[in-house]
């Protein structure tokens, strides 16, 4: 029994890529790797050009989905984003007996960078098979086996690629958040990041689609496949619409930003508390310095220039629960060298307690920019920190 091997030549910007890059002999490898033989007929499909760089296999009732690497590896996100295309058209196709594949075409370039093997991992989470990665690779790429793990590799990828301003994922007690990026190389990494967290967690996904410039969601494709997967709600967010909540909800202190928690993860990177370094990122806080109830109420600003600072990544800290409530009940503050001040006439066991929490004594330096300063200023400037003395003497 043949194998039917279906293509469509043309690339999106270049006529008959296809036909000059899908030899007989690579057909025939990619023939054998999915059917375990290599008889084959090809049909070329010509009713439109070659979204998700795709092959499709047709053999013993089965269809196999197998995207193609470039043959080029030039942009880091240029050189994977068709990936997550092949993947919203897997879900999209009814076929009930399926299977999913990525292989590798010869190529030149690095196709193994950090942050490449974290983009296989996230496609081997999310259940695609690699063919032939050993003929390029010596090891094979190991899915992720906890959101813990992807959401610690996502944030160590991060600090080697400081400048790339990308989706983020994090969690609480009850729910893992994915800031999506929705413009962009980056928008396919949010959808494949939404699908590799949808088969590790054991909790629902809230995905916020961070809407900048003139998209304001991902792709209505990614948006299908994400839906499919029944344990993701999909919430649109926008400077509009979170400026709306804020004009409404400040004054009361009731504003929740996930704009915000997305600037602090972009200043501050993964959650772990100032004071006392505990990583449990369902404890983990983001404090205002300077409160949204208090911007609301200065009467120094328009709506405009208020909302901006509530949603400002350097007007923050993340904190764990105990710090985060002892800050903002004013049993411990910060003076402008960032050193922890407390009351001089704390209750000594509640000095001692604080004390026996806290790990360090002054706030990091790369935490001390002067933006922050100000912020610290504004807070400091409401109450009277005159009684207060260092923690740590």
């Amino acid at each position: 029994m043949e194998a039917i091997i279906t293509y469509r030549p043309d690339a999106q910007k270049t006529p008959g890529l296809y036909d000059r890059i899908l030899t007989n002999e690579i057909l025939r490898d990619i023939c054998v790797r999915v059917t375990g033989q290599d008889r084959f007929t090809v049909v070329r499909d010509t009713s439109t050009y070659n979204r998700g760089r795709l092959v499709i296999i047709e053999y013993r009732g089965i269809k196999s989905f197998v995207s193609l690497s470039e043959v080029l590896v030039e942009g880091r996100n240029q050189s994977v984003q068709s990936i997550p295309t092949a993947i919203n058209l897997y879900y999209a196709d009814c076929y009930s007996n399926k299977t999913l594949y990525y292989y590798f075409m010869p190529h030149s370039g690095n196709y193994f960078t950090d942050y490449h093997l974290f983009y296989f991992r996230l496609l081997k989470t999310a259940g695609v098979v690699f063919l032939n990665i050993l003929r390029y690779y010596p090891a094979d790429i190991n899915a992720f086996e906890s959101i813990d793990e992807l959401i610690d590799e996502r944030n160590d990828n991060r600090k080697t690629n400081r400048s790339n301003n990308s989706s983020f994922i994090s969690k609480t007690s009850d729910k893992v958040q994915i800031y999506a990026k929705t413009y962009g190389a980056s928008k396919y990494e949010s959808t494949l990041l939404a699908i590799a967290a949808a088969a590790i967690t054991d909790r629902p996904i809230d995905l916020y689609n961070i809407c900048e410039q003139d998209l304001t969601r991902l792709p209505q494709s990614s948006l299908n496949t994400i839906n499919a997967i029944g344990n993701i709600s999909i919430y649109d967010t926008s400077i509009t619409l979170e400026k709306k909540r804020f004009i409404s909800l400040a004054r009361n202190n009731e504003f929740r930003s996930p704009i915000y928690q997305r600037n602090l993860l972009q200043k501050l990177g993964r959650k772990r508390c100032v004071l006392c370094g505990c990583e449990i990122p369902e404890i983990i806080q983001g404090a205002h310095i300077w409160g949204v109830a208090e911007i609301a109420r200065d009467n120094h600003f328009n709506d405009d220039r208020k909302f901006d600072h509530a949603i400002s990544g350097e007007n923050g800290l993340w904190l764990c629960q105990n710090h985060h409530k002892l800050f903002d009940s004013h049993y411990l503050s910060f003076d402008m060298d960032g050193n922890v001040l407390i009351p001089g006439n704390l209750r000594t066991e509640y000095g001692q307690f604080i004390h026996a929490i806290t790990k360090n004594e002054h706030l990091d330096n790369l935490i001390m920019t002067d933006n922050f300063k100000w912020y610290l200023s504004q807070r400091n400037s409401i109450r009277d920190y005159s009684c207060y003395q260092c923690l740590f003497i």
